[in-house]
């Protein structure tokens, strides 16, 4: 075992693991007040544009941010699940639309 490295006791390895990541700070006011309604695609937006940084880093400052806030990430989940239940429901109902028209075509029509 000439390549392993030794374990040193103490708490050298867990004070570098408790600090905070220095690529990122809290979120200014407006896009933190847009991540906390929901609106996470327009908190980035607004991050692009009010500190002049690309895409890339704006989303992986919001994915930080939710990371490090367990709340807001459960907040968001849910109001992502409430979002495709609505959709489901919008469709259900397109589809129910489309399929009464079929059967008024095809058998209430047909017969007269």
């Amino acid at each position: 075992m000439r390549n392993a490295r030794r374990h040193r006791p103490g708490l050298r390895g867990a004070a570098t693991s408790m600090r905070a990541d220095p690529r990122f700070k809290a979120l200014p006011a407006e896009p933190a007040t847009l991540l906390s309604e929901g609106r996470k695609i327009e908190a980035i937006k607004v991050l692009r544009s009010s500190n002049g940084i690309g895409l890339k880093e704006a989303k992986a400052w919001v994915d930080w941010h939710i990371e490090q806030d367990p709340m807001l990430r459960v907040q968001l989940e849910t109001q992502q699940r409430a979002t495709r239940r609505k959709i489901f429901l919008w469709f259900l109902l397109i589809d129910a639309a489309v399929a009464a028209g079929f059967i008024y075509y095809f058998f209430v029509r047909g017969t007269v």
